[in-house]
């Protein structure tokens, strides 16, 4: 595992957030009896970062053994700041290394990744589909999207805040009754698309995110999506804060 001393930017904080609103996933896999590699990643009493391996849950603590040395510990499951499991040779999770290694010019990727021995791609992120996340809420909606549930896919959104961000960027007096107005001609062009259109599918599908601007209680999300006939497609959507929930705006070409 890396030891080198990680520069805690804006990305590296990105990825920090992602290890922990994945670490559900990481759980009920564990719970379920996951069988394959699996370690979390915890600071230890020497203020270092270490990694503990072949994970177990008991209660609210994780117990394995240490990957330098296999001593057996038992560590708070709060004190985890990474999780990593490896599928078929291929990591999934393990954020901090995925971050290190970005850092790393071509050359030393390839080097690096000799070492390490297994296959790192830009992995598959498990947000829960729920309003949660700005990740979560645009799983959710595209959940929606595959099942065809329109009713499912207009609670995934807020008119009413992208009307008032488009009268804002065209510097338009806002009234209440201007910004209902536009919030119901935007809800009706959705609806018109989704039945003209038809409905994106996204079952089946992986799919990884990255934080590409932040404006207030405003986020712009890219997502890549990978089919599984290995075809790839991105998503660049503005999800808005409101209310404690995150709710689904505009798209981006």
């Amino acid at each position: 595992m890396e030891k080198t001393k990680i520069e805690e930017t804006k990305e590296y904080a990105y990825y920090l957030y992602k290890a922990k609103c994945t670490l559900w996933y990481f759980n009920s896999l564990i719970k379920e009896g996951y069988k394959n590699y699996s370690s979390v990643k915890f600071k230890n009493s020497d203020n270092v970062y270490v990694w503990l391996e072949n994970i177990k849950i008991e209660g609210e603590y994780y117990s394995g053994n240490l990957a330098e040395n296999g001593n057996s510990q038992k560590i708070l499951i709060n004190d985890v700041i990474d999780w990593m499991i490896i599928e078929k040779g291929r990591m999934i999770g393990g954020y901090t290394i995925r971050h290190y290694r970005d850092t790393l010019h071509e050359d030393e990727k390839l080097n690096f990744d000799i070492d390490f021995g297994v296959k790192i791609d830009d992995g598959n992120d498990f947000f829960k589909p729920d309003f949660s996340t700005p990740e979560g809420v645009i799983i959710k909606i595209e959940n929606y999207y595959s099942d065809e549930n329109m009713e499912g896919a207009l609670s995934c959104k807020n008119f009413i805040q992208e009307a008032e961000i488009l009268l804002k960027e065209r510097d338009i007096n806002i009234t209440e009754e201007l910004r209902e107005q536009v919030a119901e001609t935007l809800k009706t062009s959705f609806i018109e698309s989704l039945l003209s259109n038809g409905f994106p599918y996204f079952k089946n599908i992986e799919r990884n995110f990255t934080l590409e601007e932040k404006i207030k209680d405003r986020q712009l999300i890219k997502e890549k999506v990978i089919y599984p006939n290995g075809s790839i497609t991105y998503n660049k959507l503005w999800v808005g804060h409101s209310n404690g929930e995150w709710k689904v705006l505009n798209n981006v070409d």
